[in-house]
């Protein structure tokens, strides 16, 4: 027995580097899920980007954008009266998500109206297609859903620089999509002045962001 058991030894032995170096593995393998999760509490890009926002809101630099009318402004400071923006991206001529996000914010501008609704939200469709993006285009687009430019503001950032900043603060994702269109985070973004980035609600939890918009703009 004592015989058998001293051959045995040397055998095990070189399994010990090799468990060690599996339980390292694993463990690096877990770390580097729990930061992608945000500690296994999101499950997907867009829901770790929202967490983010929410635990620690993000800073937006000064924003000059073209609105519909042509003219340049700026927009988080643009409006003394505003207290709370509700943010979409949008290109106008995606035929699918951004149709839905004019819907929806037509739905909100009807909310707005009403006497119980907190007077200093406001909302901004803010398109990425500058390309195509004109004037014209965005005058179109804020027509089409009924727009009223006293709460609802239909622009494009004012240059390419100032675009591709906005995008990468609010962590934003716009792709080509290979046919002329684009695929981007479909999301209403809460932006207090002078230009901060709070919360990330999905689109259909529109009714959820006005409320929210709304108790910060009391």
């Amino acid at each position: 027995m004592s015989a058998a058991r001293t051959a045995a030894a040397p055998a095990a032995q070189p399994l010990l580097p090799t468990l060690a170096a599996m339980a390292f593995l694993l463990a690096v393998a877990l770390a580097a899920a729990s930061r992608a999760t945000a500690g296994f509490r999101a499950w997907t890009a867009e829901d770790v980007r929202r967490l983010q926002v929410a635990e620690q809101p993000a800073p937006l630099s000064d924003l000059r954008v073209v609105a519909s009318d042509g003219r340049e402004r700026a927009l988080w400071g643009g409006d003394p009266q505003a207290r709370a923006w509700l943010v979409t991206f949008i290109y106008t001529r995606c035929p699918s998500v951004c149709q839905s996000l004019g819907t929806e914010f037509q739905q909100l501008q009807s909310a707005l109206r009403s006497p119980a609704a907190a007077p200093g939200v406001r909302l901004a469709s803010i398109a990425f297609d500058r390309a195509n993006d004109t004037p014209d285009a965005l005058s179109a687009y804020a027509r089409r859903y009924g727009a009223d430019p006293a709460t609802w503001l239909v622009a494009v950032p004012a240059s390419g620089a100032a675009l591709e900043r906005l995008l990468a603060e609010a962590g934003v994702t716009v792709i080509a999509d290979g046919a002329g269109g684009f695929a981007h985070n479909a999301a209403i973004h809460v932006v207090v002045p002078p230009g901060r980035l709070v919360r990330i609600f999905a689109m259909d939890r529109h009714r959820e962001a006005l409320e929210f918009a709304g108790s910060i703009a009391r």
